[in-house]
């Protein structure tokens, strides 16, 4: 592993979140008997669905909450706008509904405040807000469930939202571009997981509740760039895709009070022709190591932005498909596919679809497929399989 505490401009330039498309000389066929159906065309920007049935509620950058509706089709007018800050990776960037949303109505959103927000500090910050549309009258409440997330530079805000099988709220948060020590210091939320109770309050069997000094939201710690997170409903883990600086994208198995090791280490320990990484230091041991990697510039599996993910379960997917995990790279347009065991263990990898504009999020649908939103395309990808 190699110690970066330093980020060039240039590079975090190159792995933006919402970098342009890569351009592909020559796609590569779905595997046998998938088609890729395009849903909700006209999206501006989106960046996260959340499902309510087979209608989806899809996020854009700059503040709107869409319906997809049943068919396909976009509806004309936003569920919804927020107030919010567009530069650089800000903006609009997770949803989750409430479990009793037919009955409650309740939209979790993480978004970058901006002019017009509520409670706007005239400074750009990331937010976990509670939605609701108001009754009989136009509008809607909005209700802050934590604030003032850093957002210093702009980038890595991380932002990725859902409701765990533990019925609390699980919440992605990036070192926000210019702290990369914080994501090791347990009296920020800068680089971490955190774990809400659904009214906002703090669960109390947070593992640095009674830690002292240190934030009691905090979950696992140790990231750069968690952009997105995924669960997987057969063992009710969770993964977390951390977007790397010079050298390694990697995926995490999630585990409570866990350290993930940025900025002391990224991606995995030993690999060749790395002289820096000690497998035996003190730093690295207490660290838990990913679960897959994959070099930006190198091997069979090159790219810079690694979003994920979601495992194909309740899906009619043949084998190895099945109940595998679909991720992608955002900068290379990429989607592969990770067959794991019951522990989280990769067993096997494969590629998938080469030919996504900027794939930033995954979906798996109330019908067994998987989704997944091209940013720069505008649309909702749904991929079918026909026996």
């Amino acid at each position: 592993m190699k110690r970066m505490l330093v980020v060039s401009a240039i590079l975090l330039f190159a792995m933006f979140v919402f970098a342009p498309p890569v351009t592909h000389a020559a796609p590569r066929a779905l595997p046998d008997g998938f088609t890729r159906v395009a849903l909700g065309a006209g999206l501006d920007s989106p960046t996260a669905i959340a499902f309510n049935g087979l209608r989806m509620f899809v996020t854009e950058k700059g503040g709107a909450i869409r319906i997809v509706r049943k068919n396909g089709v976009l509806r004309a007018a936003p569920y919804h706008t927020l107030s919010v800050s567009q530069e650089s990776e800000r903006g609009l960037l997770g949803i989750a509904l409430d479990p009793n949303f037919a009955t409650n109505r309740f939209v979790y959103v993480y978004y970058t405040t901006g002019p017009g927000a509520k409670n706007y500090s005239g400074t750009p910050e990331n937010r976990v807000s509670r939605l609701k549309k108001r009754v009989n009258r136009p509008g809607f409440r909005e209700k802050i469930l934590l604030d003032h997330i850093p957002s210093t530079a702009g980038n890595h805000n991380g932002g990725d939202i859902h409701v765990g099988f533990d019925g609390k709220l699980y919440i992605s948060v990036g070192e926000s571009g210019c702290c990369p020590n914080d994501a090791q210091d347990l009296d920020t939320v800068r680089g971490k997981i955190l774990r809400l109770n659904l009214n906002g309050t703090i669960p109390t069997d947070n593992p640095f509740y009674n830690t002292p000094n240190a934030r009691q939201e905090i979950y696992a710690y140790g990231f750069r760039n968690p952009w997105r997170i995924g669960k997987r409903a057969a063992n009710q883990t969770f993964l977390v895709a951390d977007v790397g600086q010079n050298t390694w994208e990697e995926i995490s198995s999630l585990q409570a009070g866990g350290n993930y090791g940025w900025p002391l280490f990224e991606g995995p320990c030993p690999y060749p022709g790395d002289l820096d990484c000690d497998p035996n230091s003190v730093d690295y041991g207490s660290t838990i190591k990913p679960v897959h990697w994959y070099n930006q510039n190198s091997g069979d599996e090159t790219g810079n932005v690694i979003a994920g993910g979601v495992f194909a379960e309740n899906s009619n997917y043949p084998a190895p498909y099945a109940n595998a995990y679909f991720y992608g790279d955002t900068g290379s347009g990429w989607v592969h596919v990770l067959t794991m065991d019951n522990s989280n263990n990769v067993t096997s990898r494969y590629d998938f679809d080469d030919d996504v504009s900027s794939p930033v999020s995954f979906g798996n649908g109330p019908d067994g497929n998987i989704y997944v939103v091209s940013h720069w395309g505008g649309v909702i990808y749904k991929y079918v399989y026909t026996p």
